[in-house]
Formats: structure tokens, C-alpha cells, sequence
């Protein structure tokens, strides 16, 4: 029996998956992504409701880029780093807006700090990989 074949089908299944479900999570995001520009236009808006919107933006974006991913790996056999640091630089910069809104009653200047440096250390990362790659 071949296992290494049958491994390959196997993962190819699972991307598949994942790539279906961050589909169906791209469009539910999109869909409060489009909910949340109609209730800004159609009232006054607040620092939550912008904060809201910016928020469902960068998931809308993590899901665009983890889809380029899969695709990418499925077409080419190949996970492109640059790629998931660009998603990781996202997610880290959604937390970072969203822990620091007005909206959060927990705010701790310490756990901004480490989003703040995080987000850094990833920035870096990813000028560092894009030069390389040019």
C-alpha cells in the first residue's frame, strides 16, 4: 500500500476543507463588513461602530490572504512564508486596534505594549522577507 500517496490525497482533502470553510468565513465577514457601512450611513456613527468596521475589514482581509495561501499552496505544492507573515502582520494589527479602541473596558497598557511589539518584530519580518524576495 502506498501511504505516501495516500497521505498527499489526504492532505489535499483537508486544504480543500480549509480553503471551503475561510471561504464561507470571507463571505460572512464581508457580509457584516457591508451591514456595518449601512448602519454608519444610515445613523450617527460612534467610535464602537467605526472600531467595528475596521475590525471586520482586517478579518475580511485575513481571509482574502489565507485563501491566496491555500490556492497557492494547492496550485504549487509550495507555502510561500512572505504570505503568512502578511497574515500574521494583519491579525496582529486588528488586535492591536481593537484592544486599544475606546470600547475596551480592559485596557492594560503592558498587553498593549507586547501587541505593539509584536506587531514590530512581524513588520520587521516581513521587510526583511519581501527584500530578500526581491
Amino acid at each position: 500500500m502506498d501511504y505516501i500517496k495516500w497521505l498527499r490525497y489526504l492532505e489535499m482533502l483537508l486544504y480543500g476543507l480549509a480553503l471551503a470553510v475561510t471561504a464561507v468565513l470571507a463571505v460572512y465577514t464581508f457580509y457584516l463588513l457591508a451591514l456595518g457601512v449601512v448602519e454608519i450611513l444610515h445613523s450617527t456613527a460612534t467610535e464602537y461602530t467605526i472600531y467595528l468596521l475596521l475590525s471586520n475589514l482586517f478579518l475580511f482581509i485575513i481571509f482574502i490572504e489565507l485563501l491566496d495561501t491555500f490556492i497557492t499552496y494547492i496550485q504549487h505544492k509550495e507555502v510561500i512564508v512572505y504570505k503568512i507573515v502578511d497574515v500574521a502582520l494583519v491579525a496582529l494589527a486588528r488586535e492591536l486596534i481593537v484592544y486599544i479602541s475606546p470600547a475596551n473596558s480592559s485596557f492594560d497598557l503592558a498587553r498593549a505594549a507586547v501587541l505593539a511589539t509584536a506587531t514590530l518584530v512581524i513588520g520587521v519580518v516581513d521587510y526583511l522577507q519581501h527584500r530578500r524576495s526581491a
